[in-house]
């Protein structure tokens, strides 16, 4: 398996002052392993879906990851 990243931001809390207006953005990373990008791809369909979000970025962050049981050893 490989290790993807999803980088997505969204509109977060606004400051409104006379004359100015200030809106934070939240940004969030999601971790996945997987075979292929495109299983990440279709896995995300929500964060795609959502009108509030946006997907800024889909990356491959390691060639290869070795899924661990929770008694420690290899699957």
């Amino acid at each position: 398996m490989k290790l993807f990243r999803v980088v997505t931001e969204r509109d977060g809390a606004t400051t409104k002052e006379p004359g100015r207006s200030t809106t934070q953005i939240e940004r969030a990373d999601f971790r996945y392993a997987a075979d292929t990008i495109e299983e990440v791809w279709n896995a995300i369909e929500r964060l795609r879906n959502d009108p509030e979000c946006t997907v800024i970025a889909l990356i491959e962050e390691a060639p290869a990851v070795t899924v661990l049981s929770q008694n420690g050893g290899s699957d």
